[in-house]
Order: structure tokens, then C-alpha cells, then sequence
């Protein structure tokens, strides 16, 4: 399954409409998240039959959030949970797999009220859980060109409730930067990586091998994020001892526990997924 997140700075000109009909050429989302869309729910219909994706869920402009969509193609189970301004929650089937996705729009001036509202969604149920879009935060310094330095207090309240949410950075292909400011002068040019991928060692063990690319500049000033699950992997042949994790383990008498310590304890916030669940998998084997 692929799944794409874009802030597309507002879809009603002509450059927004070809950059989003690009994304879907060369991408081809079978789920498709969008942030700053500002037409409403009435204009947004037509998009829909543009991008082959007749599936659409919309919360629409409301104050400076500028409005949220949700495309999916046919064939796809999505099921939405609830939305409000900073995010749409939905439950996605894939393969017999059920899980949650949430596309993500952090607020740009209230970074406490996306950590808050992240919390809350944890709160709001458990198992696999993979979140998108675009946070409107960095992680860490390196994240960052140009302007002043962010304020350590902010990145670690990002940090403590990605940690909260037993969420992880999913890493990515490309270039580091999904945001620019297009100032034409020098001193005041900024890039900056806002827009990311990260999920639970739940939802990482159904798709170990997981790929997100940072996708190319279209009109808006934000690359989108792309997120291809590979979840159909050729089968292995009976030699191979490689190890794989079996969601269903968790339902084993102190697996899930075990699991959960080796997670929390691996887990620094600047390590890749993939390198987590190599920890896991050796606790497991021990």
C-alpha cells in the first residue's frame, strides 16, 4: 500500500492543481492525506474524480486551519474515526491487517495543542498506528537551516510526546528538508524538515520493510511525504533463517511485555524504526 501526505498551501489555482495531479501520477497513493486545502467540502468533490480517487472525507477551513482531506481509491478499506483541525483519524485494512492511520497537521503557532492532541489520541485506543503529515516542528537541530536556532524547550516537547505515544521516526529516502521559507535573500533562507512519518513497534512489525521518500518540490513551499508499506514481499525460501516478527506473538503469555521494555529501552527518539526492532528481535531471540 502507498500512502501520501502533503501540505498542498491551498488547492484552488491552477499550479496547486497540477502539482497535486503530479503527485498522483508519478506517486499513485492509494491513500492520500492533504493539509491546507481551502476549498471547502463542495469545491473539494471534483478533485476526487481528477485523481481517481472517489473516496474522499473533508474538515473543512475552520480559522487558520485552512482545512483537511482524505482521498482514497477504490478497493481500499478506510473507515474515518473522528476529525478535528490538527488531524483525521482513520482505520485502515490492509491484507487481513487492521490498523490506525492519522494524517497530521501541527499547529503552527500552539505547538503545545498538537502534543496535546497527539496524547489524546493515544489515549483514544491501542494497536498498530502509523501518523503522517505535516508537524510543523523539527526533532532536532540538524533539521534546521537558516534563521535563528529552535528553542531546545520545543523540540523536546516534541520528543517527549512522540515518546508518550510510543511513536517512532520512520527515517527517510531524499532530501532532509520538506519545508522552505523562498526568500530570495540569503540571510534569510530557511529550510527545515516538518514533515515526516513516524509509528508504533506495532504497526512496524506488520511492515518491517517500510519506505518513505521525501518527494520532489511541487508549487506549494512543503515536499510531500511518501510512504510505500511493501507489504507484499516475495516469500522466503525455506533455507532462509532471517528473522521476522509475527504481530500474532504479541498475544503470547509476556511477549508483549517483553517486546514493549526492549522498545522503551532502545527508544531515544533519533533511531530509526528498523534499527529499533533489530533490538527487539535480538531480545527475542536471547
Amino acid at each position: 500500500m502507498k500512502i501520501a501526505a502533503w501540505n498542498g498551501r491551498g488547492l484552488g489555482n491552477r499550479p496547486a492543481l497540477r502539482g497535486l495531479q503530479d503527485v498522483k501520477k508519478r506517486e499513485d497513493p492509494d491513500v492520500l492525506f492533504l493539509s491546507e486545502t481551502k476549498p471547502d467540502e463542495y469545491r473539494m468533490k471534483k478533485f476526487r474524480w481528477l485523481l481517481d480517487m472517489p473516496n474522499m472525507f473533508v474538515y473543512n477551513c475552520d480559522g487558520k486551519s485552512r482545512g483537511l482531506a482524505l482521498l482514497w481509491k477504490n478497493g481500499v478499506d478506510v473507515s474515518v474515526r473522528d476529525a478535528k483541525r490538527l488531524y483525521i483519524d482513520a482505520n485502515i485494512s490492509d491484507g487481513g491487517m487492521l490498523w490506525r492511520f492519522t494524517g497530521v497537521y501541527g499547529d503552527l503557532e500552539n505547538k503545545d495543542l498538537t502534543w496535546a492532541t497527539l496524547r489524546n489520541l493515544k489515549q483514544q485506543g491501542s494497536g498498530p498506528w502509523l501518523c503522517m503529515g505535516d508537524f510543523n516542528e523539527i526533532l532536532f537541530q540538524h533539521e534546521k537551516i537558516g534563521g535563528a536556532p529552535k528553542p531546545q524547550v520545543h523540540m523536546d516537547r516534541f520528543r517527549e510526546a512522540l515518546k508518550f505515544c510510543e511513536l517512532t521516526d520512520l527515517g527517510f529516502i531524499g532530501d532532509i528538508f520538506t519545508w522552505w521559507n523562498h526568500s530570495r535573500r540569503h540571510d534569510r533562507y530557511i529550510k527545515e524538515r516538518l514533515d515526516r512519518a513516524v509509528a508504533n513497534i506495532e504497526w512496524c512489525s506488520i511492515y518491517p520493510a517500510v519506505k518513505i521518500i521525501n518527494g520532489k518540490p511541487r508549487h506549494s513551499d512543503h515536499r510531500p511525504v511518501l510512504l510505500d508499506t511493501n507489504s507484499m514481499p516475495e516469500p522466503a525460501p525455506s533455507f532462509d533463517h532471517t528473522f521476522r516478527f509475527e504481530a500474532s506473538w504479541l498475544q503470547e503469555e509476556g511477549c508483549a511485555q517483553l517486546v514493549q521494555d526492549a522498545w522503551n529501552e532502545n527508544f531515544h527518539g533519533s533511531i530509526p524504526a528498523s534499527d529499533i526492532i533489530k533490538q527487539v528481535a535480538m531480545k527475542l531471540q536471547d
